[in-house]
């Protein structure tokens, strides 16, 4: 076995050892996300949340992501001598509720549901043939989610955490799937 393998191993039991279950309701917790989005294109996603623990099972939270939709060059006219650019993103602002299931190991498990909303904005910049111009668009969607995860405590305050989430707005549908490192704090 290599030394990468040793310290894979060692790691490893050192983590089994740990055994740093959450603290019931010691403070709030702050989270940074990444991830990607799919359903609107598979497109990555970062974010970030904040959750107050009221006690070992209920949780609320708020949480802002933000995940770039499309961007691409383009040429335009006759001649092809026009160029343009258009971008496109979408930021989700949402809140709600998770409900953990603490067990006796070091993974919480949860599930959740929120509300929030979705804001999609597009730019589209062009320039050629002596006229240049920026027309750009933006559309705000309410959105209700439902999510399951789990955090994982490497020691009482500090983590890591799979979720996946689903959205449902009246034009859109999709799920986003992140990981996420956490701190909870005393």
């Amino acid at each position: 076995m290599g030394r990468a393998g040793r310290w894979i191993l060692f790691s490893l039991a050192a983590l089994s050892c740990m055994h740093a279950q959450q603290t019931d309701n010691a403070g709030v917790i702050a989270a940074f996300s990444a991830g990607g989005i799919f359903g609107v294109g598979a497109h990555g996603s970062v974010g970030g949340s904040l959750a107050v623990p009221l006690s070992k099972y209920l949780m609320p939270y708020v949480e802002v992501a933000y995940s770039p939709l499309s961007s691409y060059p383009y040429t335009y006219g006759a001649d092809r001598t026009g160029k343009g650019l258009y971008r496109s993103h979408l930021v989700d602002f949402n809140g709600g509720l998770k409900v953990r299931f603490p067990v006796k190991g070091d993974w919480t498990p949860y599930v959740g549901a929120g509300a929030g909303l979705l804001h999609f904005a597009s730019s589209d910049y062009a320039s050629g043939y002596n006229v240049t111009s920026t027309v750009g668009s933006t559309r705000d969607e309410a959105a209700g989610n439902v999510s399951a995860g789990a955090l994982y405590y490497f020691t009482p305050q500090f983590g890591f955490g799979i979720e996946a989430k689903g959205y449902a707005a009246r034009n859109n549908r999709f799920g986003r799937v992140t990981a996420q490192v956490f701190y909870q704090f005393q």
